[in-house]
This record gives structure tokens, C-alpha cells and sequence, in this order.
């Protein structure tokens, strides 16, 4: 009996040791992609192994670039362009010049996110390798960007979109009149608004927003 005790205790103290480690490695995403411009081009070096190569067009400046994870994002004058290690080539979105002031690029492991101010929100997921696309408000004022492993928020004076990796469409909700933002919180998998009526959580397992009354 001693041993058999002796045993069960072994394999709880192993199990419990395998999902702290499964946790911390779960919390830590080893970046994949490099990123570097040389003679009018942009380059992203993919796991060491291969390179991908974007040319600019003449006059075209970069104004952003960032690798994290299995993403890379550049923003530039001209365009908007990201890339995955699963991408076999840059995807690349033309935007307006007259509006490059106006731009909010966040990037994570998993998700790049682009926001135009007053116009439209554009995601790209590592796991799909395409770019969701929606709307926002006219005459919104953009109150947040944000963005962690496998969820992102965009959050407007009247509504908050939220995008999971891997979903197919961001998932918004209106706010109502007089109802104010208090906090937002983004962990790995969920995001969290606090307003002064409720609590609303977008899960990246859903991807959908849920809300509570206070």
C-alpha cells in the first residue's frame, strides 16, 4: 500500500511539473521571421531557411516594420504588407497615401492588425494566412489597437470589434449611449472591456462577445 501511495504521489508531482512546463510554453513564442529593407526592397528571412522579397515602388517609404512569432508586418506610404511562416509570399494591401498619418499597425505571435482612423480595420491571421476585413463607424473616434497571442481589439466611441486566430470575421458590439470605458485587458487567449454598466470578454475559443451587468 506504501508504494502503490508512493506511486500516485509520483505521478501527481509529474503531472503537475508537465503542465507548468506545457503553461511556460505555452506563454513564450519563439520569433520565426526577419525582416530587413535593402536596395528598395523588403525582405523576410522565414525560419533561417528561406527569403521572400517585396519590391517598393519608386518614392515608396517605409514607416513601420515588426516580426513577432510566426508574423511579420511592414507599414508603408503605399502599402500594407505581412507575412507568415506558412506564406509563400508577402500579401500585400494597397492603401490610400493621403491617409498614412492616420495609421495604427499593432502586431503578435499570431495576429497582425492595421486600423485606418474613421475608415477600417484589417487583420491577418498566421493560422489562415488571409486578410478579414471590416468597416468601422463614421465620425467614431478610435479609442484602442490592441493585440495579444490569438485575440486582437479594436475599440470605437460606439463599438468594440474583437478578431480570434484563426476566425474567419471580427465579432463586434455596440456600446450604449452614456456608457463609458474603464479598463481594457488583453491576456493570451481573451480580451476584457470594463465600462461603467458592464463587462465584456471576447475568448479567442468562440470568438464572440460575452457580457455581464454590474
Amino acid at each position: 500500500m506504501m508504494q502503490y501511495r508512493n506511486f500516485l504521489a509520483f505521478l501527481i508531482c509529474f503531472f503537475m511539473l508537465f503542465a507548468a512546463v506545457c503553461s511556460h510554453a505555452d506563454e513564450e513564442v519563439e520569433d520565426l521571421i526577419d525582416i530587413y529593407e535593402s536596395n528598395g526592397k523588403i525582405f523576410a528571412v522565414v525560419k533561417s531557411r528561406k527569403s521572400v522579397s517585396f519590391a517598393l515602388q519608386p518614392r515608396e517609404q517605409v514607416l513601420w516594420s515588426k516580426a513577432r512569432g510566426h508574423l511579420g508586418a511592414v507599414l508603408t506610404t503605399r502599402h500594407f504588407l505581412v507575412i507568415s511562416t506558412s506564406s509563400r509570399s508577402w500579401q500585400a494591401l494597397p492603401l490610400r497615401t493621403s491617409a498614412a498619418d492616420k495609421r495604427v499597425p499593432v502586431l503578435s505571435p499570431y495576429i497582425a492588425l492595421l486600423v485606418t482612423r474613421g475608415d477600417r480595420a484589417l487583420g491577418f491571421d498566421a493560422k489562415s494566412s488571409r486578410i478579414i476585413e471590416t468597416r468601422l463607424p463614421l465620425n467614431d473616434e478610435l479609442i484602442a489597437v490592441k493585440a495579444d497571442k490569438h485575440v486582437a481589439v479594436v475599440l470605437t466611441s460606439s463599438r468594440a470589434f474583437g478578431l480570434a486566430a484563426g476566425g474567419s470575421r471580427f465579432s463586434e458590439v455596440r456600446l450604449r449611449v452614456r456608457e463609458k470605458v474603464e479598463a481594457i485587458d488583453l491576456t493570451s487567449s481573451k480580451a476584457t472591456i470594463r465600462t461603467s454598466h458592464r463587462l465584456l470578454a471576447f475568448s479567442a475559443e468562440g470568438a464572440r462577445w460575452r457580457e455581464s451587468r454590474l
